[in-house]
């Protein structure tokens, strides 16, 4: 994962709390700041206005997400069964929370298409297709093309995070990717 300065942190600590909690065009870079101890100039040596901020804040919050599963899926002895459906519960729950802010929503939608974005996407998706690969190869999955399946997997759970159903929680939509995943790709059927 990317290193952070110390004032780096602070500042996309300080501007993630305050992008959860206020709509972007009421979030002030000199407000970031403050709350980050470090003057707006420093702030500007950073990131060039806001909006590189508030994506540096997501790519961040991302980044740690992929960390995260990676770390879950490499340390454990689960079956492939297992460890897609650790994966999809935490993406939904990730992006289910996030999804919650109003003002995310266009973020998630279309994110930077640089370098560094796809690189992380690559990433999460040779994660995904890894453990769907290693299901085929034990007999537990069937699946013709593993990395168009890795694709899919976060797309649609992004999707319904973003745009659910009234009165559907974390949980129901959790379980029910994993049914419809499951379904698709166990061996079997």
């Amino acid at each position: 994962m990317k290193e952070y300065s110390e004032k780096e942190t602070r500042i996309l600590n300080a501007a993630a709390e305050m992008f959860t909690s206020h709509p972007f065009h009421k979030v002030l870079l000199s407000d970031v700041a403050g709350a980050a101890s470090v003057g707006k100039g420093t702030l500007y040596l950073y990131f060039k206005n806001k909006e590189e901020l508030y994506f540096a804040v997501i790519f961040r919050e991302f980044s740690i997400l992929v960390e995260k599963l990676t770390k879950k899926i490499k340390q454990g002895n689960l079956s492939p069964v297992e460890q897609l459906t650790t994966i999809i519960k935490c993406l939904t729950k990730r992006l289910f929370a996030k999804a919650t802010n109003v003002e995310l929503l266009g973020t998630f939608v279309s994110c930077p298409k640089n370098e560094e974005w796809q690189e992380k996407r690559v990433e999460l998706w040779t994660l995904i297709e890894s453990v769907i690969v290693q299901g085929v190869e034990q007999g537990e999955f069937e699946d013709s093309n593993p990395r168009l399946t890795a694709q899919y997997i976060p797309g649609f759970i992004r999707s319904v995070s973003l745009f659910r159903p009234e009165n559907i929680d974390c949980e129901t939509i959790q379980k029910h990717a994993c049914e419809f995943v499951l379904k698709g790709i166990k061996k079997g059927k």
